[in-house]
């Protein structure tokens, strides 16, 4: 994973290619994915058209494989699968959902004094960290908290009822938690028609032969 602290900061480039790397551009990946109306071709085409001007050296399959990366800002495809047996990977924001896209804008007008509407430019990954680093006095630090809280650690029954009522009030639709994985399958399927469309063309070239 790329470190924002260290010499190769933020990615403008992937590949020597520009890429739209503003945070607003994955929220509407976010939104293509969650379009059921789309065929997964159209999805694939759309995405990677939120991040790249032209296509990368080596086509369609790179490009996917580099907007897989950069939305999940240079962590390994598989880091999910290496959390420990039985613990659950709990997404803690819906940059789509109205709610929380009204708390955020609060939240970063509150405690950094942007304000997202106005600000042109905010590349996806500093977004990302000011997000995820919000102080506990904000709306939206707090309905994090609550949705990442392991409510069966709480002893009490009482309390612990309580934010189970909680976190049913700021519950995150299920396809919020769905979209790494459709990220992650979108390019899986797409290495899969290449290597079939490769296999095809050796086989017809050994029948030529």
């Amino acid at each position: 994973m790329s470190c924002l602290l260290l010499e190769d900061g933020l990615p403008e480039t992937i590949d020597g290619v520009p890429i739209y790397a503003d945070y607003r551009n994955m929220i509407r990946f976010e939104q293509i994915l969650d379009d059921d109306a789309l065929s997964p071709a159209v999805k694939t085409v759309l995405g990677v058209e939120q991040l790249f001007e032209e296509l990368p050296p080596g086509g369609l399959e790179r490009a996917v494989d580099r907007l897989q990366w950069f939305y999940s800002r240079g962590k390994s495809t598989d880091a999910e699968d290496k959390q420990p047996v039985g613990k659950k990977v709990v997404r803690a924001y819906d940059l789509t959902n109205d709610a929380d896209a009204s708390c955020i804008y609060a939240a970063f007008r509150q405690a950094y004094q942007i304000d997202l509407t106005e600000i042109p430019y905010l590349h996806w990954w500093a977004f990302l960290a000011l997000l995820e680093n919000l102080p506990d006095s904000t709306a939206m630090a707090q309905r994090m908290q609550l949705r990442t809280m392991d409510v069966s650690k709480v002893k009490d029954k009482k309390m612990r009822e309580h934010y189970k009522a909680l976190q049913k009030q700021v519950a995150l639709p299920a396809k919020a938690a769905a979209r790494p994985r459709k990220v992650e399958s979108m390019a899986e399927r797409l290495a899969r028609r290449y290597a079939e469309a490769e296999a095809s063309l050796r086989q017809k070239s050994g029948r030529q032969t």
